[in-house]
């Protein structure tokens, strides 16, 4: 099913065009045999969701006339027939053409009239399509274990049969790679080359032998990540506009980098200054770093997230965004930099249970683990007897001390609460507060939440599961005896 949207994200990224029409307008004509007085939904693909562009109303004879100035941003775009009916097609640099189909598999049945660019996606989605069908008839007659006669390639058993197999999907999958690689070369002009190049991947050459004799196991993974972007040109904003551009660049910075934040930071700022020749690369570029890294699963990514901003919002380099839009991002970034990874933990002091002040900062302890838990928090529930017996366990052995802030504003609930849940450590009413909320001070939204504070109170870990923290601080005492 084809999921559209009516609206952009925050950050605009697609750019306005004027209404006026000229000499190079768009004029492109649809019949959709079987429809009838209906109204379909123009789409058009961006990074990876759909967006509606337009309305079109097809008469009684299911006909439509769409236009469109010259300014139009090209790319692919989808018919919307019904909500799981539709077809695609491009808008290039044919400006008049028509495409006819009919409401039963409008895509297997569809007719293309003077757009040579649209003859040539369909008649690559066609072998694409009909390779894949071929190739999982195949996938499909591989046996994990021993099988009827009729499933085995003819004279052979069952482990000869499944390499006969794969060997013929090996085969087909080299035959499509060559068709690719040849409608490239014959088309070079054309919108799928273009799509097909962002697709491509490196074709990696045998491991070269070292002086000691030894193949270099490095090489191949140095050769994929430096020739990654070989074929893809940042300079031509049309692949925006596909699905491919976005899935390629997340496929980047989740599994082809490795996964450090020095390294993905350097390598984003080399990828947005590669595209910043083109205004729409640009833009994206910084956006899908900026969005990717602002709430990263990976614990310190977010630092990425801060250095982006510093470096290209907090210098004017955004200048397709509002003030108050660059100034929202900015602040995001200013709230989150003082509780980056290796920056000293904010203090906090707020009241115990006997109604006395404590400093966070004055806690003496080799690690200081600090939890912000609410009574009546369904995940606090779970999370926190799995620390209480972490720290029963293993407090002597680490030299380790809780800094428990409860979140809820009913002293009545939060005593009750350490009382239920056994918590024999340091507690303390983070409403009732001489350093201002801490909400604002850790970024909390939500409970619980779990950081590791080191002797001198820099964090070094932060948004911890309860039953990881052991894992971690033997991998980060381990890590620190080597350096």
């Amino acid at each position: 099913m084809l999921k559209y949207r009516i609206a952009l994200i925050l950050i605009s990224l697609v750019g306005y065009f004027s209404p006026s029409y000229g000499q190079h307008d768009y004029t492109i004509k649809f019949k959709i045999n079987g429809l009838k007085d209906t109204t379909c939904m123009l789409v058009y693909y961006y990074s990876n969701g759909t967006y509606i562009k337009d309305t079109l109303k097809f008469d009684h004879s299911g006909r439509c006339t769409y236009k469109a100035p010259a300014t139009l941003q090209k790319g692919l775009y989808a018919l919307v027939i019904t909500e799981k009916n539709y077809f695609d097609f491009v808008i290039n640099n044919e400006y008049k053409f028509s495409l006819e189909t009919n409401v039963v598999d409008p895509t297997r049945h569809l007719v293309i009239k003077d757009s040579p660019d649209n003859e040539l996606f369909y008649e690559y989605m066609k072998f694409n399509r009909e390779s894949f069908e071929q190739i999982q008839n195949l996938q499909n007659k591989i046996k994990p274990a021993p099988a009827k006669n009729d499933s085995l390639a003819p004279g052979k058993d069952v482990k000869d049969s499944n390499a006969y197999y794969n060997d013929k999907i090996n085969a087909m999958n080299k035959d499509l790679i060559a068709y690719r690689l040849g409608l490239v070369k014959k088309h070079p002009e054309s919108f799928i080359a273009l799509m097909i190049n962002t697709m491509k991947e490196p074709d990696i050459p045998e491991n070269p032998v070292l002086p000691n004799g030894r193949k270099d196991s490095l090489y191949a993974y140095r050769f994929y990540t430096s020739h990654f972007w070989d074929d893809v040109t940042f300079l031509d904003d049309r692949v925006l506009r596909t699905p491919v551009f976005h899935n390629k660049l997340k496929k980047y910075f989740d599994n082809v980098l490795i996964q450090h934040v020095d390294t993905v930071m350097h390598e984003a700022d080399i990828l947005i200054e590669r595209a910043r020749p083109n205004q729409e690369m640009f833009k994206y570029i910084l956006w899908f770093v900026t969005y990717h890294y602002e709430n990263s699963d990976i614990m310190g990514f977010d630092r990425i997230f801060v250095h982006v901003v510093d470096k290209y919002y907090a210098t004017g380099q955004t200048t397709w965004l509002s003030k108050e839009q660059n100034e929202k991002v900015i602040k995001r970034a200013n709230k989150i930099h003082p509780i980056l990874l290796g920056e000293k933990a904010p203090n906090m002091i707020m009241t115990d249970t006997t109604i006395q002040w404590v400093s966070m900062h004055a806690i003496q302890a080799k690690y200081l683990l600090v939890v912000f838990w609410d009574p009546d928090c369904g995940h606090c529930e779970k999370e926190i007897p799995i620390i209480r017996d972490f720290y029963d366990q293993n407090k002597d052995k680490y030299g380790m001390k809780i800094f428990a802030v409860c979140t809820d504003t009913s002293l009545v609930k939060w005593k009750n609460g350490i009382i239920k849940k056994k918590m024999n450590w340091i507690n303390v009413d983070g409403p009732r507060t001489l350093t201002g909320d801490y909400h604002e001070q850790y970024d909390i939204n939500s409970t619980p939440v779990i950081l590791l504070l080191d002797e001198e109170k820099n964090i070094i870990a932060k948004r911890l599961a309860a039953d990881k923290i052991g894992y971690f601080l033997d991998h980060y005492i381990q890590e620190h005896k080597k350096k």
